[in-house]
This record gives structure tokens, C-alpha cells and sequence, in this order.
């Protein structure tokens, strides 16, 4: 079903410091890293911290036995300024319909999510997901076109890399006699390309250091248009939701480049 005219142009921002709820943007849900079930942020709130109505949290680390406990104690704290969930462990999905079925399920990983087939399968279970930032915008349209409801856009955010549960921020740091921070910016030797690396104690997580500018899309099947303003300021935030030019580096990632091909036949000998 696609979106009717009140969820146009609706934005789902991380809130990656305090300065984000200072936000004086319409249309604007606030999406709150979850203390001890989040990972790549340097800021996490917990239930009580959010004030804001229909606020969303997330829950993007991979979940063992005592993540989940963690997560079934939170659920059943007042959630009355909490619209939903978005999250990335499967794990989830049982856990908010057995404690807090009234919360909208949102699946936020970018890997998994290339085609619509892949997503309508998972729409069987949640209330949206999360389209990747692996595939060219026709594909992206294409999804959007059959995706079976509304889903969410990649529009302004680093786009993660990768995901380990290892402290490689510590381990890179200790081996060069660096001082010890949760926040690195490292750049390859060989392609010369910087990734922004965030640890917690749950691991650390890989961003490419520089935005993917996903702002020219449009669809009548978009739920949310989400922004992850990592490095930005509250200014340069406020223009990424008024559409304006920044003066940072962006890409548009794989919008215009195809990351797979069809292999030439080769004649045998």
C-alpha cells in the first residue's frame, strides 16, 4: 500500500548528539541509539532520556542471550514516546511482538536488502525495511515500485562498511603506541579512500568518510527518508533536510554503478 500525502517527505534522523533535537524541521521522527544495544555511535540514550513523541529506537548490534534479557527489560519500560523499533538481529522481531506488539518493526540492515523479492519476504514479518546502499538507483525504484509497503531510503548518512565484534580500533591503536580513542578516522594505503571507525565495547563499526547523497529520489513508497549526521553540524544537518548544498564531500555511491556483471563466456580449447 502505498503512503498517503501526511507520510510524504517524512525523515528518520539518528540522534547522534543532543544538538539533533534541536532540530526545528517538520516531518521529522528521531531515531535514538539504544545504551548496550547499539553500536557506531558515540552517543547512546536509554528509554527514559527520550522525551520526544513517536520516537523510534535502535538496536543494531548483533544480540546474544544477554543483549535479548536487556532488550525484554526495555520493553517493558513506559513506552509511551516510542512509535517503534528498527533493528538488524532477526532476534527482535519475537521479542517486540511478545512484549510490545504495538510497536512498529522496522528491519535496518543494508546488506540483505537488494531486490524486492528478498524485502516482500521480510515485510511478511516487519512494518518496513530498509532498502541497501548496494544497488543503483533504478534497482532502488524498482524496489520501491513492488516493495508490498512503504519502505526506508538511505537519503544522507555514511554508509557502514562493516561490523566487528572485535575491538579493532584498540588493537589498531595499541600496536602503533596510538593514544586510545573511540573514534578514528584511518585511511587505506591503497585505494587512499578514509573510513570512519567508531568502537564501543560491543565492537566497532566501519563507515565510509564520506556521505552518500541519496537526495534525488522520490517515490510515493517511501516511509522514511533516513539521515544518519554522524560528523555534521546541527547547520549542515538543517541543510540536508532543506535540500541546500553542503561544503563536505559526498558521493552517490553505486546510484549509477552496477556491482555485479555477467561473465563473459570464454571458448574452450
Amino acid at each position: 500500500m502505498l503512503v498517503n500525502e501526511k507520510m510524504k517527505n517524512n525523515y528518520l534522523v539518528a540522534v547522534t548528539s543532543d544538538d539533533v533535537l534541536k532540530l526545528k524541521v517538520k516531518n521529522v521522527n528521531f531515531l535514538f541509539p539504544i545504551k548496550d544495544l547499539s553500536v557506531g555511535f558515540l552517543q547512546e540514550y536509554t528509554v527514559k532520556d527520550i522525551k520526544t513523541p513517536n520516537s523510534y529506537l535502535l538496536v543494531n548490534r548483533l544480540l546474544d542471550k544477554e543483549a535479548l534479557a536487556i532488550l525484554e527489560e526495555i520493553l517493558k519500560e513506559d513506552l509511551r514516546n516510542i512509535a517503534g523499533i528498527c533493528f538488524n538481529d532477526l532476534g527482535v522481531i519475537n521479542v517486540v511482538k511478545r512484549l510490545a506488539p504495538a510497536l512498529q518493526l522496522i528491519y535496518l540492515e543494508s546488506h540483505n536488502t537488494t531486490n524486492y523479492v528478498s524485502i516482500n519476504y521480510y515485510l511478511e514479518y516487519v512494518d518496513s525495511v530498509f532498502i541497501s546502499t548496494d544497488i543503483t538507483e533504478e534497482e532502488i525504484n524498482k524496489i520501491l515500485a513492488k516493495a508490498h509497503k512503504p519502505l526506508v531510503l538511505p537519503y544522507f548518512l555514511l554508509a557502514q562498511i562493516m561490523y566487528s565484534r572485535r575491538s579493532l580500533l584498540t588493537n589498531y591503536q595499541s600496536v602503533l603506541n596510538l593514544p586510545n580513542k573511540n573514534q578514528e578516522v584511518l585511511k587505506d594505503s591503497i585505494s587512499q579512500e578514509e573510513f570512519l571507525a567508531i568502537e564501543n565495547k560491543y565492537g566497532t563499526v566501519f563507515y565510509q568518510n564520506k556521505y552518500l547523497d541519496y537526495r534525488k529520489i522520490n517515490h510515493p513508497n517511501i516511509l522514511f527518508r533516513y539521515i544518519n549526521p554522524l560528523t555534521l553540524t546541527l547547520e549542515e544537518l538543517e541543510k540536508v533536510l532543506n535540500n541546500q548544498e553542503l561544503d563536505i564531500p559526498v558521493t552517490t555511491g553505486f546510484l549509477d554503478i552496477k556491482t555485479y556483471y555477467n561473465l563473459k563466456e570464454v571458448e574452450r580449447l
